[in-house]
């Protein structure tokens, strides 16, 4: 038996209960059966009765947050004829129904005679889906989303939402990108209550906010008008807009929490509250500005409120003069074994959360390695540290070119970590992951194969993968090519590992039985990085025969059909992503992530042309252009990262 989460205690005895026609609910009180309906696959009423009994469950004592982990806590009997659940909550009856589901799916519905006694040891895990950068998940995906994290004991889900709400009041914001509406966020509220989660709002009130400025007749309110990129904090209009936002938005959620996010204030001082800075500090004008919002959100009808702890890192001890309805949320992706800035946190004085991050982003596939490790390290020492929650974040930067099914998976992980206090071993977890999250062996090696594609040299820098960045490069000085002091340059060894373990891992999806979207989704990832492996070593093959001189005409007529077999090859890719892109999201907002193919189209006709410039050079007895001086179509071009953020799509940072 596997499950995910592993439950505290488990016993099992001789016998088995047939559960094959699956569950009667008939003896639940009807808002239960909802509840039931929801969580199992099957139920009949010819069924193994369930029934619910309401005795206690005990949770250790020296647990922190002791009495909201109560809540949860179920004691799951098996017997040969019914089912006994003692629970005190329905989100006690949740986590019931989850661990009830998974062992039914994989004994068929002959369940051996268990007795599971289970509670959490975090009590609020949730997950944070970025819907900001382009990528508004549609009604199917998200209910999708809920049901798996229902499935895995998930009570929390926030929505990071910069400009995607539609409002009455202020119709412009939301026409430069995907929105949600007020009737759209009430069915999602709605579908959360069934599966016993928790939707959260959760609204960028300062940083990350050129989704907002760029708009005309709202550019006046940005802290610098250069890279409008943060709210002017201190000005009085600000606090006027963020009234209007909060009072419409806020009541679309049944949630009393908020997230006011705040993160990454780094341009405050520089434009608007320059001359404020420099009198009372940056510290005061932070958080006079934190604290004129959280009045407004307050007035709005929000009860708890959270922000983003890096400020802490700048401005130590920042809690003790807020009150005491604001929970700050450390947060860090990256693969540490110890994570310093835990050392802000006092669970004593002030409870916290953690926020660790699937690694999707910036990547034509996650980097699984880098999430695993931070997402079980973080959980370890904030659970060490008594953590109140936990969210894994999925994020979208620049374009959000990955499917969101690509952050499950560190879900799944997060789940586990969450529940249990980052106590399972890797090697149960992955054991579970096969039976439960896997369709099958093959498709759980192709997936180990393509994160292994993240770990090769110069493959990954920091939280961006350099592969995807050579998806979209120049093809003879592109920065994957050529490298600079933050960008290391890739290997045309390394290319031709990104290719070989994409094939691999190609080979092992052909061999899964599995037909459904993540397949079709995993397919696609596995072309993308064969086709960039192949793309880089025909590149470095190119500059590396012309340094050498060992060009001829024939030799250039081959290079020419190559790269149209690409261009060929690029644009079916293209194609490929828009339809996955359209199964899961809403088409507005997708041009952003197809502006970086389209532009990205425009490099093989200029390496077709320079090359024939060559040709006819050395038909003409010329000289050969041995260090492509004159090939100059690199100059000004620019995608992802090393953008100037100035451009119509752009959904990243300003100045970077």
């Amino acid at each position: 038996m596997y499950f995910i989460p592993h439950p505290k205690h488990i016993s099992v005895s001789p016998g088995s209960c047939h559960a094959e026609r699956g569950f009667c609910i008939a003896s639940l009180d009807a808002s239960l059966q909802v509840l039931a309906t929801a969580m199992l696959a099957s139920v009949s009423s010819d069924g193994i009765p369930i029934h619910i009994e309401g005795k206690p469950v005990e949770v250790p004592e020296t647990l922190a947050h002791h009495d909201l982990l109560a809540r949860e806590a179920y004691r799951l009997t098996i017997k040969a004829d019914e089912i006994l659940i003692d629970a005190v909550q329905p989100a006690a009856l949740r986590n019931a129904l989850a661990t009830l589901a998974q062992l039914a799916r994989q004994t068929g519905g002959l369940l051996p005679l268990t007795l599971i006694e289970d509670y959490p040891s975090i009590p609020y895990r949730g997950v944070m889906l970025d819907v900001s950068r382009g990528k508004i998940p549609n009604r199917t995906k998200m209910e999708e989303v809920i049901r798996l994290l229902a499935s895995y004991k998930y009570n929390v889900l926030q929505l990071y939402m910069e400009d995607c709400y539609v409002l009455e009041s202020h119709p412009v914001l939301s026409r430069s990108n995907g929105y949600y509406t007020k009737q759209e966020i009430q069915h999602l509220d709605a579908y959360c209550k069934q599966y016993g989660i928790e939707l959260q709002p959760n609204i960028q009130c300062l940083s990350h906010a050129h989704g907002l400025l760029r708009n005309p007749g709202y550019h006046t309110l940005a802290e610098s008008r250069v890279s409008l990129f943060s709210f002017a904090a201190g000005k009085s209009e600000i606090y006027d807009l963020f009234s209007d936002i909060f009072t419409e938005v806020l009541p679309w959620f049944t949630s009393k929490t908020l997230n006011l996010d705040l993160d990454e204030a780094y341009d405050l001082g520089t434009g608007y509250s320059k001359q404020a800075v420099l009198q009372k500090g940056g510290r005061e004008v932070f958080k006079e500005h934190i604290l004129r919002i959280a009045s407004v959100a307050r007035k709005a009808g929000a009860v708890k409120l959270q922000l983003w702890g890096d400020c802490l890192n700048k401005y130590p001890n920042l809690q003790d003069e807020l009150d005491d309805d604001m929970v700050f949320i450390d947060w860090n992706y990256n693969p540490l074994e110890k994570f310093p800035s835990l050392d802000n946190h006092d669970a004593g004085k002030h409870p916290f959360w953690l926020a660790p991050g699937t690694s999707s982003w910036n990547a034509l596939f996650p980097r699984t390695q880098q999430a695993d490790a931070n997402i079980r390290n973080y959980i370890r020492e904030g659970f060490a540290r008594q953590v109140q929650g936990v969210l894994v974040t999925h994020w979208g930067d620049y374009g959000h070119h990955q499917p969101v099914s690509f952050s499950y998976h560190g879900f799944v992980r997060g789940a586990e970590h969450a529940y249990n206090g980052a106590t399972t071993q890797e090697k149960e977890l992955d054991a579970a992951l096969d039976a439960l999250f896997f369709s099958d062996a093959h498709q759980s090696k192709a997936y180990s194969l393509l994160g292994a594609i993240n770990t090769l040299s110069s493959a990954t820098t920091a939280f961006k993968t350099q592969i995807f960045y050579a998806f979209f490069d120049d093809l003879f000085k592109g920065l994957s090519l050529v490298g600079n002091d933050a960008y290391p340059a890739i290997s045309d060894e390394t290319f031709a590992s990104v290719e070989n373990l994409a094939r691999e891992a190609l080979d092992q999806l052909g061999r899964s039985g599995d037909d459904s979207v993540f397949q079709e989704e995993l397919l696609h990832a596995a072309r993308c990085l064969s086709f960039t492996g192949r793309k880089g070593q025909l590149s470095h093959a190119i500059r590396q025969a012309f340094l050498k001189k060992a060009v001829t005409e024939d030799q250039i007529l081959t290079w020419i059909l190559e790269l149209k077999e690409l261009y060929r090859a690029f644009l079916s890719l293209r194609n490929e992503f828009v339809r996955l892109w359209n199964l899961e999201a809403v088409e507005i907002g997708s041009e952003g992530a197809v502006y970086a193919f389209d532009k990205a189209s425009s490099r093989y006709a200029e390496a077709v042309i320079w090359l024939n410039s060559q040709r006819l050079a050395l038909h003409q007895g010329l000289p050969l252009d041995s260090r492509m001086e004159t090939y100059k179509a690199h100059e000004g071009y620019t995608t992802l990262w090393t953008g100037n953020c100035t451009n119509l799509w752009d959904r990243a940072y300003p100045w970077r």
